[in-house]
């Protein structure tokens, strides 16, 4: 059992010397020791006599570089603070087994979600998953209650009543199982990374002594959807979707979302400091750009007419309210937060009708507001448009910043390009809704 000033360099390189694993003790903390494995796993123990038999007791604080050496949550300070419970008689090993036997995974899937997911730009759609598939709560966190005729209760494989001490991988297991028997597979694959993201970050705090979902595989393969609207699907579904039964903002966020061809997200979460409206520009700050980049997408007079009537429409709502003008474009229910793109895809999923055999959705076979996207893309290549062009448009790294060169030297923004491109594709957004004529390619690529 060496003892060592432990340092950030000298935790970096530790290494288990022989055997399976190797105990470093620091000299500067009493009872601090990092273990290093053979496997290459470092964590932190705090080894103190128990106030009540005095034998020998090993605390695990987490894992390194999960808690770092240093600062106010590191684990110096952590064996300091523990050590002064010891000195008052307390038995920190005691405590936790106490707290573990009565914390749940429904109160660890709302710790994740408070201190961790929350700092993630998908972290409202993580919440919604463990809530409604983990823990058996509604997206806002309130308890699923089922009514009098017993719908709407958890799912069958909902664990938020397990105890963290009680918690088993067979339980992961049936969590997924219970999606994946509704047929939601590549709500299973998400579900099971957010759960394993869960339980090691679970681990390293040292809420779970082991990692339950090591070597467990995902679900299934995940099929890349390849859903592209032809121009019929187009004009039935624009046409169609003003009767389509949600509110008229959801309805003008999937019309952007074909016009912009953006992401969901990025334009649900739109936000009026982000728009230029006299120079037709919206700017995506990196802090909301699926690739931290920022982003301006040149709008289109189609794109800018629904932008003025969704702002004249909050603007108005918010007089008759005597409330302030929210920032966002786009605001949920109370104008608080921007619409998520969760609740932009519940809107659209709740349009799916079943006839005969034949599903739908606003009159067309059933899409997504991402398949939205890829359509835009697709047309605007099917007119001729560079798919170099097209990549900027869509703000792909693999375009945009794929090389060295790109990422550092070259700085043209192709706004002219890009700006070209969508009008063009807006002008074939019209002629389609109008009554539609066959594509004709552009004399020349936009390049």
């Amino acid at each position: 059992m060496p003892q060592v000033e432990l340092t950030d360099k000298f935790c970096q390189s530790a290494k288990a010397q022989s055997g399976r694993k190797t105990d470093y003790f620091d000299t500067t903390v009493k009872g601090l020791c990092l273990r290093a494995s053979a496997g290459g796993v470092k964590a932190w123990f705090l080894v103190y006599t128990k106030p009540a038999d005095r034998k020998r007791a090993w605390l695990k604080l987490g894992t390194y570089p999960d808690v770092p050496l240093g600062t106010d949550k590191g684990a110096r300070q952590k064996a300091k603070d523990t050590r002064a419970k010891v000195g008052d008689g307390g038995d920190p090993i005691a405590d936790k087994k106490a707290t573990a036997a009565s914390l749940t995974v429904a109160n660890l899937v709302e710790n994740y979600i408070a201190r961790h997911a929350a700092t993630k730009r998908s972290a409202d759609e993580i919440a919604r998953r463990l809530r409604k598939n983990v823990s058996g709560r509604n997206a806002d966190g309130t308890e699923m209650k089922p009514d009098e005729k017993g719908r709407g209760g958890p799912s069958e494989g909902c664990i938020g009543a397990v105890k963290l001490s009680d918690l088993h991988r067979r339980d992961i297991t049936r969590v997924i199982d219970a999606i994946k028997d509704r047929g939601k597979h590549t709500e299973a694959n998400r579900v099971f990374e957010d759960l394993r993201s869960m339980v090691r970050w679970a681990r390293a705090r040292g809420d779970l002594d082991e990692n339950l979902t090591e070597g467990m595989k995902k679900p299934s393969e995940t099929v890349e959807r390849d859903r592209v609207l032809n121009a019929n699907e187009i004009k039935t579904m624009w046409n169609a979707l003003a009767e389509a039964d949600m509110r008229e903002s959801t309805r003008r966020v999937v019309r952007l979302c074909l016009v912009t061809s953006q992401r969901v997200g990025e334009v649900s979460g739109m936000t009026r400091p982000e728009i230029d409206l006299d120079k037709g520009l919206w700017t995506i700050p990196a802090a909301r750009s699926k690739n931290k980049r920022e982003h301006v997408v040149p709008l289109s007079a189609m794109a800018l007419a629904i932008i003025h009537d969704q702002i004249a429409e909050v603007d108005a709502l918010s007089k008759r309210k005597d409330r302030d003008v929210p920032t966002f474009v786009f605001p949920g229910p109370g104008a608080r937060a921007a619409v998520t793109a969760a609740a932009i895809a519940k809107a659209i999923k709740n349009q799916e009708v079943t006839k005969r055999g034949a599903t739908t959705i606003i009159g067309v076979a059933p899409w997504t507001a991402h398949d939205l996207r890829r359509t835009a893309a697709t047309h605007m290549e099917e007119m001729g448009i560079s798919p170099f062009v097209v990549g900027h448009v869509l703000n792909h790294v693999s375009s945009t910043k794929s090389t060295i060169t790109s990422r550092v030297y070259a700085r043209y923004d192709y706004l002219k390009e890009k700006t070209e491109a969508l009008e063009l594709w807006a002008d074939r957004i019209a002629g389609i809704i109008a009554g539609g004529a066959d594509v004709v390619p552009i004399a020349g690529r936009v390049a």
